[in-house]
């Protein structure tokens, strides 16, 4: 606490007796800042639309939203349809892009499967326009 000194000792004033209001100020001036930071605080907030019913809400998060490419060993598959050859894959995948066009398309090969079925099966999508598509592989276990 600051203290005023006067020259005798025994002449305190009220002045003197008075409580240093320092601590106090100080806190105070914390407390304002604190508030005005917090007080410009900008809250986003976020419209939902909730479902009317659960059920059909449930049934829209079941579907599947992709297409599934599989390269299997002398065949492929879309969406677990079995598929001779390579023109009835690409009749098969016209299809299925034309019937899904927001759905992605995924490619699951067998790991047994030449790369060369692969890269034709690739360079095919690329061709018809199809840029990206997400391939499936499986991670081996180091034993």
């Amino acid at each position: 606490m600051i203290r005023l000194q006067t020259e005798d000792l025994h002449s305190g004033t009220l002045r003197d007796l008075a409580p240093d209001l320092t601590p106090m100020l100080d806190i105070l001036f914390i407390l304002l800042v604190f508030f005005l930071l917090t007080a410009g605080a900008v809250f986003q907030s976020l419209d939902l639309k909730l479902p009317s019913s659960v059920a059909d809400e449930v049934n829209l998060v079941n579907a599947p939203r992709h297409i599934m490419l599989e390269i299997r060993r002398g065949s492929y598959a879309v969406d677990g349809e079995a598929i001779r050859g390579f023109e009835g894959l690409k009749f098969a995948l016209r299809t299925a892009l034309t019937d899904k066009p927001d759905h992605e398309l995924i490619v699951a090969g067998d790991k047994r499967i030449a790369i060369e079925e692969l890269l034709k099966v690739l360079t095919y999508l690329q061709s018809q326009g199809i840029e990206a598509a997400n391939i499936l592989m499986q991670k081996e276990i180091q034993e």
